[in-house]
């Protein structure tokens, strides 16, 4: 996986590794970079996905630039022998890096984890170096919460103008104000609908009276949809033809992540048989009896649209060895 590099500037970073000629790598025609743009949303303290490529690459660094600067941060870089966390990432929320990739994964999001997120990837390939250049803008939307009315006349004569304004406690655009209203006896109609808080009601007569006169607003995040096929992250853990492999006696976390509105609601799976609920699955001191199928179902409770996905994972005991019998 360690890479030799004559120079890679990376962020401002400088690579002057000692090499031999025997392991340099000559890089005669570096080609275009390729360039990706994307657009995430998360919702504060849950959790989110930000991707670097489908494939591991040689050497790849994530920088962070907050709303309203220039300045690009390191975040976590790994030039071959791991990732290296930075504490820039301490702020973000809780970060990790997602196993053999180059993905991050944000839990517990933090409205300060808002901002450009720029991923640079080199691989070496059969056909020559191949730059990558990931730009990941994440947005922080906030749910809506605590709405309540004020009226420009709590009172009003018939035949005057009445305004009515929608607050909230919280929330983040973009937002849905339905306004209904309701009489004793009749059904429920939508007077209104908007991206604005206010409505105006003139020439406001009687029939404007009800049970409730103008009912507290229906708030609507945006479109609902999802959840994609969710990504599954084991740590401790290797790889092998089997899938995943871990040590016994270790304590395994399973973290499974996959974008949905709203969030999803998820549940783990041991061979078929439903064992945990949750998007992080902690097993503590795993043992040889847990090798096995595990499977992660999300599933969206506004749409009931459910997405799942699977891994095998493989226990040892250190005195064995993964490779043989493969």
């Amino acid at each position: 996986m360690v890479v030799p590099l004559t120079a890679l500037t990376l962020l401002c970073l400088h690579l002057q590794p000692i090499y031999t000629n025997a392991d340099a790598v000559k890089i005669l025609n570096p080609g275009d970079v390729v360039y990706d743009d994307v657009q995430v949303f998360g919702v504060v303290n849950m959790a989110v996905i930000l991707e670097c490529g489908a494939v591991m690459p040689d050497v790849y660094i994530w920088g962070f630039t907050r709303p309203g600067t220039d300045t690009i941060k390191a975040v976590v870089y790994d030039f071959g022998n791991g990732p290296r966390i930075q504490p820039l990432a301490a702020t973000l929320g809780a970060l990790a890096v997602i196993s053999n990739s180059a993905s991050l994964s944000i839990d517990r999001l933090p409205r300060a984890a808002q901002g450009l997120y720029t991923c640079q990837a080199f691989s070496e390939t059969l056909s020559g170096p191949e730059f990558h250049y990931y730009y990941v803008r994440l947005t922080v939307r906030v749910p809506v919460s605590k709405p309540y009315v004020l009226l420009s006349d709590a009172s009003p004569v018939e035949g005057s103008l009445v305004v009515l304004r929608c607050g909230l406690g919280n929330g983040t655009a973009p937002i849905v104000y339905v306004w209904e209203h309701e009489r004793r006896g009749s059904p429920v109609t939508i007077i209104a609908q908007s991206n604005s808080s206010l409505v105006t009601v003139s020439h406001v007569n009687r029939n404007h009276t009800g049970w409730s006169p103008f009912k507290s607003p229906s708030l609507q995040s945006p479109p609902a949809d999802g959840p994609d096929t969710p990504q599954i992250n084991v740590t401790p853990s290797s790889m092998t033809e089997r899938g995943y492999s871990a040590l016994e006696r270790e304590t395994v976390l399973l973290l499974c992540q996959a974008q949905s509105n709203p969030p999803s609601q998820y549940t783990w799976y041991y061979n078929n048989s439903q064992v945990y609920g949750g998007s992080s699955f902690i097993i503590n001191k795993i043992l040889r009896m847990h090798t096995g199928k595990y499977a992660c179902l999300a599933h969206n409770t506004e749409l009931d649209t459910s997405s799942i996905k699977s891994i095998n994972l493989t226990v040892y005991c250190e005195s064995d060895d993964p490779i043989i019998g493969l």
